[in-house]
């Protein structure tokens, strides 16, 4: 769903306003020392102090600019609001001011293509990538704030780095979006087959040949209806948001909680994804890695999945 102007207007504007607001430096410092502060709070005198700001009416005016949206007048002086954490929370991200490379590190974990090691790096593209020192094969690439890079070790890095991406996924794929809480509308993509032509035809999107999941046959499309946050998140995935599902592959050998993601040969491998087209498309996911042959079928609605029928 696209936005009218005239409500593109009005957010433009509601923006705008807001930017303005935090457009003195001392309106950030004042906020800054709000963060810092037990509780969030500091009365008049211990704020002021805590900024270092020597003019009185300065100091009270861009206060007052603050107040009622960022920064609430409480009994015992002044507390950090909501819309104030989320500001602080964008800058402490890092990603308005910061660029950071990491690595390579050394993984434990192999190349599912050609058995060599696999390799993490982060660069000032704020893209986090697992790729093979063999074969260059891209297995996981996903975006990721520098402020994950912040007071780790390069072993650290790379688990938040697997953390962080499946708390994104697992969001966007129960319809709710990871970055403003808007509505995540969720579509099976397909490659074109000689079958027919299936749903949401990759083949027609530029940005899914830079996709590391490309050779995949089919995809999750998942895109906010409110923000920016558009992406691809591989079927597998789908499998690691249902407990009953989690459980059985536990049973079957595959712990998905301490496997990270590009280890997990259902999320990565092509090969275990086939699309079944018919009145409805499905999609089945195979388990490369559990120790008998099981597998799991959804439809385009997400909401069934069963274990698939395999041949032996």
């Amino acid at each position: 769903m696209v936005d009218a102007p005239s409500d593109r207007n009005q957010v433009a504007t509601d923006a705008e306003s807001a930017f303005m607001t935090l457009s003195h430096d001392l309106r950030l410092e004042i906020l800054l020392a709000l963060w810092d502060a037990p509780g969030f709070s500091l009365s008049f005198s211990e704020l002021r102090k805590a900024v270092g700001e020597r003019d009185s009416g300065s100091f009270t005016y861009h206060l007052s600019e603050l107040r009622g949206q960022f920064v609430a007048k409480t009994d015992a002086g002044y507390e950090l609001q909501y819309p104030g954490h989320r500001v602080l929370d964008a800058i402490k991200s890092g990603v308005f001011h910061e660029q950071v490379t990491v690595g390579p590190v050394e993984l434990d974990d192999d190349c599912r293509e050609c058995g060599e090691g696999l390799r993490f790096e982060y660069d000032t593209d704020y893209i986090g990538r697992v790729r093979c020192l063999g074969c260059g094969d891209r297995t996981l690439e996903w975006p990721f704030d520098p402020g994950g890079t912040v007071d780790r070790e390069p072993e650290g890095i790379v688990a938040a780095f697997d953390r962080r991406t499946r708390l994104v996924w697992s969001c966007a794929l129960d319809g709710v979006c990871p970055f403003c809480a808007g509505r995540i509308d969720r579509e099976l993509a397909s490659r074109v087959h000689e079958l027919g032509t299936c749903i949401g035809v990759l083949e027609q999107l530029d940005r899914y040949d830079e996709y590391f999941a490309r050779e995949h046959s089919a995809v999750v499309s998942v895109d906010c209806d409110r923000c920016s946050f558009y992406s691809f998140i591989p079927v597998g995935v789908v499998l690691l948001t249902r407990p009953t599902v989690t459980a059985q592959l536990c049973d079957a050998g595959v712990d998905v909680r301490e496997t990270p993601l590009w280890a997990l040969g259902f999320v990565v491998d092509a090969d275990a994804v086939t699309v079944q087209e018919g009145d409805v498309t499905r999609v089945t996911v195979t388990i490369p890695d559990a120790n008998e042959p099981l597998g799991f079928t959804l439809d385009e609605s997400f909401e069934h999945v069963e274990e698939a029928s395999l041949d032996q």
